[in-house]
């Protein structure tokens, strides 16, 4: 028996399942499928019978099949119908245009379904802070800390934040906080790119909404997604990021807090980033 609980909870550490979060498994190929359905298939004329229906005969039951398991926000009008990458971009543009406040892109975000990421995250991580902070850090897609807690930079990797703001004269209150997407990836795997395509206009509209003076992207993904992957960023240089619905911001591309173990190279990248980021902001507040 203790030989094959191991063997379990290897096979559970291979498909990257690093969360219990009830006591029934779930299969998640069928709680998002409602999002991504494809449009039924036409009649063909004259034969009586429509397509998906149960087929009768002499040799059938009448008995109603089970209604498939769909994740609650599946049936909502904006998940129902996607077929394509496109359309669940354009409908990613639309809710977040439609936000005005900060609480409602959260709750546009919360009630968006035509991600497949919505369906297996435990919560959705919206952007915290002041409105117009002096920097706004985005931080890679959600770690196993924050989708449990909901919280952005949580955990161990808010632990770090915190280590790196304890000798500035900043503190976390004073700063906007947000994640590249709003939900994690299943296991923490990199997410795709379309993935990253039908988050882009959610982070986009936050950082409109929250408008800080500077942005800090943290990491490689939110540098990916803001600046594109032929953009030249170094680091210790700010960008110019022109948003969609206009404004420009100044973005530095900084190493993520998590980095701070990696190397005694990658914590003097880290620190020399954040020294000429308090530079900039005591000669030009």
């Amino acid at each position: 028996m203790m030989q094959d609980a191991l063997s379990l909870l290897r096979l559970y550490t291979e498909w990257g399942v690093d969360t219990a979060v009830t006591d029934q498994a779930t299969d998640h190929r069928q709680t998002g499928a409602g999002a991504f359905r494809l449009p039924a298939a036409p009649t063909r004329a004259g034969s009586g019978v429509t397509p998906g229906a149960p087929a009768t005969g002499p040799h059938t039951t009448h008995q109603q099949p089970a209604p498939p398991q769909t994740h609650p926000m599946a049936a909502t009008p904006a998940a129902a119908g996607v077929t394509s990458l496109g359309e669940s971009i354009a409908l990613a543009q639309h809710a977040a245009a439609q936000a005005t406040t900060p609480d409602a892109l959260r709750a546009a975000m919360e009630g968006f379904a035509a991600c497949s990421l919505h369906a297996t995250a435990m919560h959705t991580l919206a952007p915290t802070g002041p409105h117009n902070a002096p920097l706004m850090l985005i931080g890679e897609a959600p770690d196993a800390d924050e989708d449990r807690s909901g919280q952005v930079f949580a955990g161990l990797c808010g632990s770090l934040l915190d280590a790196l703001l304890a000798p500035l004269p900043l503190e976390r209150s004073q700063l906007a906080l947000a994640t590249a997407l709003p939900w994690r990836p299943p296991g923490g795997r990199p997410p795709s790119d379309a993935e990253q395509r039908i988050c882009l206009p959610f982070l986009q509209r936050a950082i409109t909404l929250f408008a800080p003076r500077r942005l800090v992207l943290c990491g490689r993904l939110p540098a990916t997604m803001l600046l594109g992957r032929d953009t030249p960023a170094q680091r210790r240089e700010w960008s110019a990021l022109t948003l969609p619905d206009g404004p420009t911001i100044p973005a530095v591309v900084m190493r993520h807090p998590l980095q701070l173990r990696a190397s005694p190279t990658a914590r003097r990248e880290i620190w020399q980033t954040l020294m000429m980021v308090m530079k900039t902001l005591r000669d030009d507040p």
